[in-house]
């Protein structure tokens, strides 16, 4: 339609209603988004209406107050079934979950955590792996994060007693998400 054939004031009443049904059309699916839930103990994953908590003591080592996470790189799949949807998400967690003074007090846990997801969002597998810490005897190292998602982290775990230092990869890829997270762990 050639509104410039129209009267001006007639025009523009066209143009705002066409712009209102476009707006009110069918949305894009939007992207699965994570949230912290209220309480800062858990996380939430957000696909449009659906909301699911994801339980994160039941899956991780993460039991403190939830202070940060990200979404490193979500497949996008599972919308079919039997399909998996995998996700990378870092949490930072709070070392101590009464935050009280002292040896950590303060200090905070980085946990890198995989899932696979079905449609409708229930975890059907899961691993997790702390590439920081206050708690324990964690040096970090190199990362190196790709711009599709995929993620290698290097780490020292410094030996206790004699034992000797580890050193430890994580690896995240990216192109074969179904992987999960490869841990390679050697002795120094």
């Amino acid at each position: 339609m050639n509104l410039s054939a129209l009267p001006a004031a007639l025009a523009c009443l066209l143009a705002a209603a066409l712009a209102c049904a476009d707006a009110t059309a069918a949305p894009a699916a939007a992207d699965l988004q994570i949230e912290i839930d209220s309480r800062q103990q858990d996380l939430l994953l957000i696909d449009g209406a659906r909301r699911k908590p994801l339980k994160l003591a039941r899956i991780t080592d993460v039991d403190g107050v939830v202070e940060r996470r990200a979404l490193l790189a979500d497949s996008g799949n599972g919308h079919g079934p039997g399909e998996l949807r995998y996700l990378l998400i870092e949490v930072d967690s709070a070392s101590r979950a009464d935050r009280t003074q002292g040896h950590c007090g303060a200090g905070i846990e980085t946990d890198l955590v995989w899932l696979a997801l079905d449609s409708s969002l229930q975890v059907r597998k899961h691993d997790a792996y702390r590439i920081a810490s206050c708690l324990q005897s964690i040096e970090a190292g190199e990362r190196a994060a790709a711009a599709d998602g995929s993620l290698r982290v290097s780490l020292l775990r410094p030996g206790r007693d004699g034992e000797p230092d580890r050193e430890v990869t994580v690896r995240y890829d990216a192109a074969d998400p179904s992987q999960g997270l490869q841990v390679h762990d050697r002795l120094r």
